[in-house]
């Protein structure tokens, strides 16, 4: 009889003790599909927002707002923008662009005499264009966009609450100007947003960005250009690289790409290599099941291994087929793991995955919703299966070299 033969019989001859070995294989690679699909959503998650919201795959900046950032300078504006938009949207590697001026305020609630005052963060867009670059179909869950050259919001879902304003309210903001002085404009409410980030949900308002310009004194200038870009035209950095030679402005400029803006975007591609070693312990363990239950098939029997000795048997051949044993549990183990880590992924990959939103509150910076879509990797998948295999046969092979090294007349008296 050919060994791998007798190896399939031992395995169907003791089942429980084969689905104990096979089950913790199951459930490593499982776990482990799962958490590569949540890691490969959670990243792209980041990079949709970022891009969308926060960082653009690339911005254009004044050379110095950066440096005073946090004294919100108003006045390092971008002037003529328009043709900078032209020489940017001519980049075959640019999918979209939009112009924005982003301002802090504060709005009073219940009328502009109230002392109860709630914080926002407000964005001039160009409603014309700005649907090609960020989803509205998603976040407009109520009304419509704002007509340009109007006194027309939309209002954050989280922060009309705040304001306690409904469709057609009427509220008031005021900030500091490019004149770095302040000015007051009201607002009517004509859309509701509801952002995939809670924080930005809290703060946001988005109004034309021609109504913006004349609200803060910035006339036919734009405070960034933010850029997205095809993956597949170029990486991020020479894209960026590119723009900042072709691009000329009567100020400075700062043309970068979002992972030196936002230092969390190369820390998580950093933190997949972690993955990676976190997979290998998650299988290391499990394989240790399997260790202990091949060591104790060797000495439940003993007498069988001398009796296959005793026929002719070869050290070589033991060790073969003890490790087929396994290898077969680990293939069987680890397919069955994978399906159920596919079909889990796939489930909450539809449904979305909301057992971190509070892990992840506080952490608007980084641009992670409160739902996150797992997605499938293919590569990683068949990683998974091949790290399953030569963990788990590579852990067998110690103790079936010892079964080996048992002699027949050893194994019989045992």
């Amino acid at each position: 009889m050919k060994i791998y033969k007798i190896a399939l019989r031992n395995i169907s001859r003791n089942k429980r003790r084969s689905l104990l070995s096979a089950s913790a294989i199951t459930i490593a690679a499982a776990a482990i599909v799962f958490m590569f699909g949540l890691f490969a959503g959670l990243l792209k998650d980041m990079q949709t927002n970022l891009w969308t919201y926060m960082t653009g795959a690339v911005r254009v900046r004044h050379a110095d707002f950066d440096k005073y950032e946090r004294l919100n300078p108003m006045h390092l504006a971008i002037p003529g923008y328009e043709e900078l938009l032209a020489v940017i949207e001519a980049d075959p590697a640019v999918t979209a662009a939009s112009p924005r001026i982003n301002f802090p305020g504060r709005v009073p609630v219940g009328g502009i005499a109230s002392d109860q005052k709630v914080n926002i963060m407000g964005t001039g867009v160009n409603f014309g264009s700005e649907p090609t670059y960020q989803d509205y179909q998603q976040t407009l869950i109520e009304g419509r966009l704002p007509k340009m050259g109007t006194r027309e919001a939309l209002v954050g879902q989280a922060l009309a609450k705040k304001l306690k304003a409904d469709m057609g309210d009427k509220f008031t903001v005021l900030s500091q100007s490019g004149s770095r002085g302040s000015n007051a404009y009201t607002f009517t409410v004509v859309g509701i947003l509801a952002l995939p980030v809670s924080g930005l949900n809290t703060v946001m308002v988005q109004i034309p960005l021609d109504t913006a310009q004349r609200f803060l004194w910035l006339p036919n200038q734009v405070q960034e250009i933010l850029i997205k870009t095809d993956p597949k035209k170029g990486k991020t950095e020479s894209i960026a690289a590119r723009l900042s030679a072709v691009l000329q402005s009567e100020v400075p400029l700062n043309v970068m790409n979002y992972e030196e803006v936002n230092g969390m975007a190369a820390m998580m591609e950093l933190a997949s290599v972690t993955y990676d070693i976190i997979a290998v312990i998650f299988f290391l363990l499990a394989s240790t099941v399997i260790i202990n239950t091949t060591i104790m098939v060797i000495f439940e029997r003993m007498k069988e291994i001398g009796t296959l000795g005793a026929m002719g048997m070869t050290g070589k051949q033991l060790v073969k087929l003890f490790f087929l044993e396994a290898l077969f549990i680990s293939i069987a183990g680890a397919f069955v793991g994978i399906l159920l880590g596919m079909g889990i992924t796939g489930y909450l990959g539809r449904a979305g995955f909301t057992a971190m939103s509070e892990a992840m509150e506080g952490m608007d910076s980084m641009g992670i919703s409160s739902v996150i879509y797992p997605q499938l990797n293919f590569k990683s998948t068949v990683m998974v299966f091949i790290y399953s295999l030569m963990i788990t046969g590579l852990a067998t092979w110690w103790p079936s070299r010892r079964a080996a090294k048992i002699t027949p007349v050893e194994a019989l008296r045992g």
